[in-house]
């Protein structure tokens, strides 16, 4: 072997097996010697302009490993549940993401683009950068079906890589509208956590399609009245004229010591500015939909009637 084959070969060989044509170029290599590598078998092409060792492309491992280094790439969805010991999946799924789709591919690998990906939401699995277990779950929401879905995230709480909170948490986080799968993964996680996992955004979203869907007038959502002012303080919804608050009480938010003191300040001050305020949990929204509306129709009606 010349100077010039065994700088390429190591240079693959620290890189995962992978080398791109301009590496190659770089190292010494001709057009025609590439070419001739293709055609004799000592070169695999793993996408445009990617060369690959034998062998690199039989193991999934080492499939990931070329394809992360390639493509600046992030393990995820599919083979990121697999590198945290997932069971289950179908191993046909060979799964990147990267920033930013580019115009290159790899050979037997699915490649996402995730704009959204953050550097603390990744991890190292045996020397591959992989999505964390909270990202793995909300990346798969996108692409499995619900039974699926909730098989991955139950496994993964049981073997303690994550939990049913800490997913609920990265969800809110990373959640936008129009989002992949975040409907479907929150039905899931309703179901494990009910009325503690909601939040807030959730459950004003559910009270104003409630009220909305009853013929009621809409609130003024996430209102700050004069009297919070001092404290910068809102409250959930509020009927202005009428001096109504609506708040949806969700325990994840609201159960906490210092959320439960200021609540109880809130009150004080609504009730000493002359505010009437109501009060609904999630299983008031989803159970006792005729209570809430009822209960605000009501509200209005007496505060009308005074005026």
């Amino acid at each position: 072997m010349g100077e010039r084959e065994a700088r390429v070969l190591h240079f693959m060989v620290a890189n995962g097996g992978v080398i791109s044509r301009a590496e190659a170029l770089a190292l010494g290599m001709t057009p025609a010697t590439i070419t001739r590598r293709v055609r004799s078998g000592h070169f695999r092409v793993g996408g445009k302009g990617i060369y690959v060792l034998p062998g690199v492309l039989e193991s999934e491992r080492n499939l990931l490993r070329a394809a992360t280094v390639a493509l600046d790439a992030v393990v995820s969805h599919e083979s990121a549940a697999r590198l945290h010991s997932v069971d289950g999946l179908d191993p046909r799924r060979v799964t990147v993401t990267v920033p930013v789709r580019r115009s290159n591919r790899f050979v037997g690998v699915i490649v996402h683009q995730l704009t959204d990906l953050t550097e603390d939401e990744t991890t190292s699995v045996d020397g591959l950068p992989v999505t964390d277990p909270p990202r793995t779950v909300i990346d798969l929401a996108a692409v499995l079906p619900a039974g699926l879905l909730a098989e991955v995230l139950d496994q993964m709480v049981r073997k303690r890589l994550t939990t049913y909170e800490l997913v609920a948490d990265r969800l809110e986080a990373t959640a936008r509208r129009g989002k992949p799968g975040v409907v479907k993964l929150r039905s899931i996680l309703e179901s494990r956590l009910g009325g503690t996992y909601v939040s807030e955004s959730t459950l004003e979203t559910r009270l104003l399609r409630l009220l909305a869907e009853s013929g009621l007038p809409r609130p003024d959502p996430q209102y700050r009245p004069d009297w919070l002012r001092h404290i910068n303080g809102r409250v959930d919804l509020a009927y202005v004229a009428e001096e109504v608050i609506v708040e949806g009480d969700s325990q994840r938010w609201h159960g906490s010591p210092r959320a439960f003191q200021l609540d109880r300040r809130r009150d004080n001050l609504a009730q000493l500015a002359g505010w009437l305020i109501l009060r609904f949990t999630w299983e008031d929204i989803t159970q006792r939909p005729s209570y809430v509306v009822a209960t605000v129709r009501q509200a209005l009606s007496m505060r009308s009637n005074d005026q």
